[in-house]
């Protein structure tokens, strides 16, 4: 399995957050577990990061769907798609032929969209490739549009899509002094960012 983030800077919608340093903790958290980490860009990511290079629309929802498609078309590995600040504290094993062809996490406690795409495991690419460019053409352009786009695409499909809890595999600590259960993915999703960098030194002895 090969770790796939995203990162193409677009400074009015990250609001200067420092990503490549959440990225390098998200790194070291693969490593720990033996797995290839790799960052979807459109502009070289700082080393030792390695970088998936394309050209992206300036539009950040659909720069994630047009970076992902083409990681798929030339990665043979099975992928997790994950944000930038996000970290590894396990491996889920998705590699088996009689496992589905998607993997991806829900919770009924988001108010937005049950899923949320922290975590996304791809093993039938030719499949999810379909789903991803048809979810492209519907152009989302709001910040969140990828996952609501996305979630309705695979519940039209006919992929065999696994449901996770992302209370177990991808979930938010609400604090540094909340290991938040040891998820597959923890995401440190909004002001979490601030905790990252502490919580991953304190609980994975990641520095």
């Amino acid at each position: 399995m090969i770790v796939a983030s995203f990162f193409a800077p677009r400074y009015e919608v990250y609001d200067n957050c420092d990503y490549d340093a959440l990225a390098l903790l998200l790194d070291k958290s693969c490593k720990k577990l033996g797995l290839e980490h790799v960052v979807i860009s459109d502009s070289f990511r700082p080393k030792p990061l390695k970088t998936c290079l394309t050209k992206l629309p300036e539009n950040l929802m659909q720069a994630i769907f047009y970076g992902q498609i083409k990681f798929m078309k030339e990665t043979n590995d099975t992928i997790l798609f994950t944000g930038a600040d996000c970290l590894l504290t396990k491996k889920l094993g998705l590699n088996h032929d009689s496992l589905p062809d998607l993997a991806i996490t829900t919770s009924k406690t988001f108010s937005d969209c049950e899923m949320n795409t922290g975590a996304v495991w791809v093993k039938d690419k030719e499949k999810c490739i379909k789903i991803w460019e048809e979810v492209l053409e519907k152009e989302p352009k709001d910040w969140g549009d990828d996952q609501i786009f996305l979630y309705e695409g695979i519940k039209r499909s006919n992929l065999n899509t696994l449901y996770l809890p992302c209370e177990e595999h991808n979930w938010a600590p609400s604090s540094i002094n909340d290991d938040a259960g040891f998820p597959t993915v923890v995401h440190f999703r909004g002001k979490r960012k601030s905790f990252m960098k502490d919580w991953a030194k304190r609980y994975l002895g990641i520095e």
